[in-house]
């Protein structure tokens, strides 16, 4: 099992540290510059996204869901994104599917602890007819899609 306390993501950002201290101006940039190293981090990994698409796109074609799978914020996005599907691109709504620990309450109100509840989170995915387990080396016992996998 991980130690969450080792991640990158679970450290404080130095450089975002005193917020609550600077001029507006200057808290605009310094989100913005934050904001600015998405893109670097999106392109560090094209490799494994590509890797993944590849693998995706088939399944896709033969008659496959995909599901995004997260928590707290990463998991609303993904409901977010998941919803957009039908409209944008005229497809089902059962074909990409949001699934968010805590359930569709915590898409509007945060529930602290939900994604360390692995039982729900495989209960979530086989309510929707995909079995499922949860990786060992996950960091938090609630499956992640990477980490998804036929029972």
């Amino acid at each position: 099992m991980t130690n969450l306390r080792r991640l990158a993501t679970e450290q404080p950002n130095p450089r975002t540290a005193r917020l609550d201290r600077l001029a507006i101006p200057e808290l605009l940039r310094v989100i913005n510059r934050e904001d600015a190293t998405v893109a670097a981090a999106v392109a560090r990994t094209i490799p494994q996204i590509a890797r993944a698409v590849r693998k995706i796109v088939p399944r896709l074609k033969r008659g496959g869901r995909l599901f995004y799978i997260g928590a707290g914020t990463s998991g609303r996005l993904g409901c977010v994104d998941a919803s957009e599907m039908p409209p944008t691109y005229g497809v089902p709504p059962t074909l990409v599917q949001g699934i968010i620990a805590g359930g569709p309450d915590a898409l509007l109100r945060s529930k602290e602890g939900a994604e360390d509840d692995g039982a729900a989170g495989i209960a979530d995915i086989a309510a929707r007819g995909a079995p499922a387990r949860t990786s060992p080396s996950s960091p938090t016992p609630a499956p992640k899609l990477w980490q998804v996998q036929p029972a």
